[in-house]
């Protein structure tokens, strides 16, 4: 299959109600044992619910933080590792493995208007351990906006993530680009909408949204 198979749940990120100032530097969130987020799963073409995924941090450690998803009816999805910046390093789900080595670079924590950054990743998994992709983005601060999400309206940073990407596996190689963008709440020690898309060849080919529902935080 000569396409991007990046995480489904890779960024199942947060969000919550930030007062409308405009600090100058956002540290990276303080998140706790306990804290639980709850998200749709949107297909971007058509705007159509897909999943929903309850997202709760069962440990927090100096090598990462490990997450576990789980459907609203409490069966198991997939467990996840982000490093200590919430950058996605590896989800694990009964039957696969997906990994983003050394991690994919959602975040450059201080965040601040303005600020870039470059990093190249690795995209590996294991239903597909003849396919390999690698990918060069770079990541920039964009500014503060207000998003609406299902769990409500939030004063968030909206960060963009773009780059090419190039694949290779026994059917031959192709190349890309993708496109993230998120918005950051740091109430909600996470972020309140992802939008995700990729191009096969300049064809537009995955494209999917992720938005709070609810979220629970431990103080």
């Amino acid at each position: 299959m000569r396409a991007l198979a990046l995480l489904t749940l890779c960024f199942i990120s947060v969000a919550g109600a930030f007062a409308q100032s405009r600090p100058e530097s956002i540290d990276g969130p303080t998140v706790k044992v306990g804290d639980v987020w709850i998200y749709n799963k949107l297909d971007g073409w058509s705007k159509l619910l897909e999943d929903v995924s309850v997202v709760k941090v069962k440990k927090v450690a100096a090598d990462g933080i490990f997450l576990e998803a789980t459907g609203l009816d409490g069966t198991h999805v997939a467990d996840i590792l982000r490093n200590r910046d919430f950058n996605l390093v590896r989800i694990e789900g009964r039957d696969f493995a997906q990994t983003a080595l050394p991690y994919y670079p959602n975040f450059a924590f201080p965040l601040q208007i303005g600020k870039t950054w470059r990093h190249s990743v690795d995209l590996a998994h294991t239903k597909q351990p003849d396919k390999t992709v690698k990918a060069d983005l770079e990541g920039r601060v964009i500014g503060f906006e207000s998003v609406t999400v299902p769990a409500g309206t939030f004063f968030a940073l909206k960060i963009e993530v773009k780059g090419a990407y190039s694949g290779r596996s026994q059917e031959g190689s192709w190349s890309g680009r993708i496109e993230d963008t998120l918005w950051y709440s740091p109430a909600v020690r996470n972020a309140v909408r992802y939008e995700y898309k990729d191009t096969v060849e300049n064809a537009p080919y995955n494209h999917e949204i992720h938005e709070l529902v609810r979220y629970w935080l431990v103080h």
